[in-house]
């Protein structure tokens, strides 16, 4: 991932462990695993195994890629987050097939996932998958189709570390099993909120002063006191608090 950005996405599932969600062990189905680390790339070449030499296992995951690399594909996608609540976003993926290409049914899969998850010196994990949601659509040449995804609620470790959550999609051949071929994937972050959007709709506007506005001046304990205004944390809603909104006043809108 780190020395080809622009070529390949990677997301890990984890088996049998405290980190295992619903889609590991459908995906586990999915792909017969039969042991740890097992890898697909673009749900055609199968690497199970490890080698003890981090540079031959390097080798044998670039080569399998680099194959990959080589077969040309007639799909993109276009992706596009909205937040619908507080910490609830949907992702809609714009999925087409270029002129001349074939047309095709494909399961578009939404996996949201934290990177750097769970946290470890080398930060081995990458795109840990955390949240799943899919959509089967057809496709004709020379078409696209938009496509939303679940509502994904970021919360817990997630939210806490909301920075590293992204979302990767991709269009796969269907089927019930594997190999069936990923035609196309594309990743993209969560937006990071932004400081004086009080009411978590995207943007800094009149909506936001006029929260801050009815707490102005109240601090925990007060019939009045938001704390959704109280920006700084300090326990008080007051010109600290009124600086950042109108720092940020406008954005969004």
């Amino acid at each position: 991932m780190t020395d080809y950005p622009n070529s390949i996405i990677s997301v890990q599932y984890h088996l049998s462990d405290s980190y295992t969600v619903p889609i590991c062990n459908q995906r586990d189905s999915f792909y017969g695993v039969t042991g740890t680390p097992t890898t697909w790339f673009d749900g055609r070449i199968e690497r199970v195994g490890a080698y003890q030499n981090d540079n031959q296992m390097y080798n044998w995951y670039e080569s399998a890629m680099n194959t990959r690399l080589g077969v040309a594909t007639d799909v993109t996608i276009d992706l596009e987050v909205n937040k619908v609540g507080a910490q609830t976003y949907r992702v809609t993926a714009t999925v087409g097939v270029e002129p001349g290409g074939t047309a095709k049914t494909m399961v578009v899969h939404f996996l949201q996932v934290l990177d750097y998850y769970p946290s470890y010196s080398d930060n081995r994990y990458r795109n840990t998958a955390r949240d799943h949601s899919e959509a089967t659509i057809s496709v004709g040449a020379g078409d696209s189709k938009s496509v939303d995804s679940a509502d994904f609620l970021i919360d817990g470790a997630d939210w806490d570390h909301k920075e590293n959550v992204r979302f990767v999609v991709w269009a796969q051949e269907t089927g019930s099993s594997a190999p069936r071929e990923v035609y196309q994937a594309a990743v993209i972050d969560l937006p990071q909120p932004v400081e004086g959007d009080i009411d978590g709709d995207g943007d800094v506007d009149l909506g936001d002063l006029a929260i801050m506005l009815g707490a102005y001046g109240t601090c925990q304990g007060d019939p009045n006191y938001d704390p959704l205004a109280d920006l700084s944390g300090d326990g008080c809603v007051d010109l600290v608090d009124l600086a950042v909104l109108l720092g940020n006043y406008g954005y969004g809108t």
